[in-house]
């Protein structure tokens, strides 16, 4: 076929709709690390995350930081949903939509105030209904601002820098309880400390910005104490009973190195390993751990290198990602997550070490590591082995936590039952049995593995019922006695539900 022949050309602007897709996957830790990136981008010293509340209802959030700052042509660069500014080869951000996406992901109206180096104080603003609509603040007012105390934070306002300010906060919690709403808040104010840390621990452990975070009450004027982000390594590579293994490899004629780790013992308390097995949704924070200029992009996951599971729980791959290698590694949108290619997922399992063999060698040596901790660990708590009832993934954190009783196993199963009773052991059929009439109760599912956490719980509960071929006198009595109180927790939960008896 012909190649047809381009004639004229025009650019679009964005449909103010594109809102609506913007930063549909950030979370609040996401879009907070997007901000820092252009503080740090802007060669901020120091960063300031400032949560505003009244009364303990969040209702907004600043990031200020004292940056070089920006002028006019600059602040509009910056708030304009078309344009994508030129990065340097260390800068953090990538695509140019971060300030806009991570923040109206999460607020509706988005302001922005800076001053440069010798400049005048200038101010943006948009809002999540008219994105590509960008209102130009009043330079007094911003200026008042920035030398006012919604901005000061702790040695006065900074001579230069940015603040960027969210009006209201879509995802607080407004419960009339305060005592909840203020545990709320200190959750919240862990979990980004915490991302944080992980996100630029490197950056942070060089001493190039110094990250805090406060509560701040404007009716007051008051902030709380400033809490430091501290470096987290979710690798552990500073404990001394670490053992780094560095692989190589080549994609495309483009070198690459990544770093492995199988933590043990002592290295699975440090805080960074905690931290990321929290906040990671990796079994354990295990898997790929992506860096692009010393910024975390991935808290763990294989990207379809390894299915992964428990035998690779505590293997962690450190890897490094030049611009080069972007065509292979791609980062999503809220640099919380990577794909990889099928070259590049090639390239890893192609790359070699000189201790550790071949990626299949690190593989097996973690599998082996796995197996002999699992062995070493002491299990002093012994159980009936559940052979029926319980998902694979359920009896195998059974069976790595505890002995198995040498007693012959149990089923665990709903079978139809008198009413008013939830429980019943049947020691000579070796079955424990949940009533069937509750299940809609528990349970949406007709699976026989279903309804997990109820199982489990009575399954630890009348496990030791099982041991022996029949129950003793005082067995018999505490069988009765637990029949009671769950039999009366149960009607108090039918009550509470408003469920009826199947």
């Amino acid at each position: 076929m012909e190649a047809i022949t381009a004639v004229s050309s025009r650019t679009v602007p964005p449909d103010p709709s594109i809102a609506d897709a913007l930063g549909t996957h950030h979370e609040l830790p996401t879009a907070l690390a997007d901000l820092v990136d252009n503080s740090i981008d802007a060669d901020a010293a120091n960063v300031r995350i400032r949560i505003l509340t009244e009364d303990d209802f969040v209702t907004g959030l600043l990031v200020i930081d004292d940056g070089r700052g920006m002028d006019d042509p600059g602040i509009d660069a910056a708030m304009a949903l078309s344009r994508r500014r030129d990065y340097g080869d260390t800068d953090l951000g990538h695509y140019g939509l971060g300030l806009k996406a991570a923040s109206l992901s999460q607020t509706d109206t988005l302001d922005v105030y800076s001053r440069a180096i010798g400049g005048v104080p200038v101010g943006r603003r948009i809002t999540k209904d008219e994105p590509t609509r960008v209102h130009t603040l009043d330079p007094a007012q911003v200026g008042r601002v920035l030398d006012g105390p919604l901005v000061r934070t702790g040695g006065g306002a900074p001579v230069t820098g940015t603040a960027v300010h969210w009006t209201g906060f879509h995802n607080a919690l407004t419960s009339p309880d305060r005592d909840e709403r203020r545990s709320w808040i200190s959750g919240l104010v862990e979990d980004v400390r915490d991302y944080l840390g992980l996100v630029f621990h490197r950056i942070i452990a060089r001493g190039a910005v110094e990250i805090t975070v406060d509560e701040y009450d404007p009716e007051s004027a008051q902030a709380g104490p400033a809490r430091k982000v501290r470096a987290l390594d979710p690798l552990a590579l500073g404990i001394t009973a670490v053992h780094p293994h560095r692989l190589a490899g080549e994609v495309g004629r483009i070198p690459f190195e990544f770093t492995a780790v199988i933590l043990t013992d002592g290295a699975l308390n440090a805080p960074g390993v905690t931290a990321s097995q929290r906040l990671s949704s990796a079994e354990g924070g295990q898997g790929l751990y992506v860096y692009r200029n010393d910024r975390l992009l991935q808290l763990g996951g294989w990207n379809s290198l390894t299915e992964g599971g428990r035998d690779y729980e505590n293997l962690r791959i450190g890897i490094n990602v030049g611009d080069a290698l972007l065509d292979v590694v791609r980062i999503n949108p809220e640099k919380s997550g990577v794909v990889l290619e099928p070259e590049m997922r090639r390239a890893v399992h192609d790359a070699v070490g000189e201790e550790v063999g071949t990626f299949s060698d690190l593989l097996a040596s973690a599998r082996n590591t796995a197996v002999a901790g699992r062995r070493r660990e002491r299990r002093p708590i012994r159980l009936v082995e559940p052979t029926r009832g319980l998902d694979r993934d359920v009896y195998d954190a059974i069976g790595d936590s505890v002995e198995f009783a040498e007693a012959d196993p149990i089923a665990i199963r709903w079978e139809r039952m008198p009413a008013g009773r939830l429980v019943e052991a049947d020691i000579e059929r070796r079955v424990l049995r949940l009533n069937d009439r509750y299940r809609h109760v528990f349970s949406t599912s007709t699976d026989p593995e279903d309804a997990p956490l109820l199982k489990t719980l009575v399954y630890m509960l009348y496990s030791r019922f099982f041991e022996g071929s029949f129950l003793g006198a005082r067995e018999k009595r505490e069988v009765a006695a637990y029949e009671r109180i769950i039999n009366a927790a149960l009607t108090d939960e039918l009550l509470r539900r408003g469920a009826e008896e199947d």
